[in-house]
């Protein structure tokens, strides 16, 4: 969609949502992603990467996949094993995130997005043969749909099988992030309620405060975007700029998308 953004003020009021949005979905992750639930760091959950070993190291597990697929291309595990290396592929093209700034995240070579993508595709395969879909990789690629991929819905649709297998409050709080990103805030409060109560009793208060915060900032963004679409729409175009959904809060480059 192309949004009219000659107005000085409008471009401002804009870039100022997407900035709120940025650190409304980062603290979000911080909350919920690491630690506390067994998942492993913010760098886990979006691939980290950075190591020496490269995509082709994992060439042999991706040719064999494709190899098996070719004999029967609704082989479960052949599927799952080719949207895991494809995914191991692009995390090698993530590089790390800077110490100094632990609000920047990792950011990915163009090589590392065509891994991404392939896994994917490979992950959508599988989920129309898989009756019992992996928990442990649905995390992953819920992370990668989000913050490379720029696609909530199909995080939400991974993390969906993380919270069914392991309904927790960081679970929950994931997938209620991913529906307040992905447009849907009635799932989201649903499963925002879960997260709460799923949480220690401790920690019960900051959750639904954080989750509220969350879902203000999504609201503000859907907001924005419906008034900057109203605007544009009697205009011939000349001089808009076309801009990408930032709901990843979180782009490849650590910052939100801006005009």
């Amino acid at each position: 969609m192309l949004f009219d953004l000659r107005t000085g003020k409008r471009r401002r009021v804009v870039q100022v949502v997407y900035s709120l949005l940025a650190v409304s979905f980062l603290i979000g992750f911080v909350l919920f992603g690491v630690g506390t639930g067994g998942l492993g760091s913010i760098s886990d959950l979006f691939g980290g990467g950075g190591g020496s070993s490269t995509s082709s190291a994992y060439d042999p597990q991706i040719n064999h996949a494709k190899a098996q697929l070719k004999k029967d291309p609704q082989d479960q595990q052949a599927l799952l094993n080719l949207a895991r290396y494809e995914l191991l592929a692009g995390q090698t093209g993530v590089s790390p995130s800077d110490p100094n700034n632990p609000t920047q995240l990792p950011t990915v070579s163009d090589e590392g997005m065509t891994d991404f993508t392939a896994a994917s595709d490979a992950w959508t395969r599988y989920l129309k043969v898989a009756k019992k879909p992996d928990p442990a990789l649905a995390t992953q690629v819920a992370g990668v749909e989000f913050q490379y991929l720029n696609d909530p819905a199909a995080a939400v649709r991974a993390q969906q099988i993380v919270a069914d297998a392991q309904p927790s409050a960081n679970t929950l709080g994931q997938l209620a992030i991913y529906e307040y990103a992905s447009g849907n805030q009635k799932a989201g409060d649903a499963a925002a309620k879960q997260a709460v109560a799923k949480a220690p009793k401790v920690s019960r208060n900051q959750i639904k405060s954080q989750l509220a915060s969350i879902k203000k900032q999504a609201r503000k963004f859907f907001a924005a975007q419906k008034a900057a679409a109203k605007a544009s729409s009697g205009s011939q175009g000349a001089g808009a700029s076309q801009l990408q959904n930032p709901f990843s809060g979180l782009s490849p480059s650590g910052t939100p998308t801006t005009p």
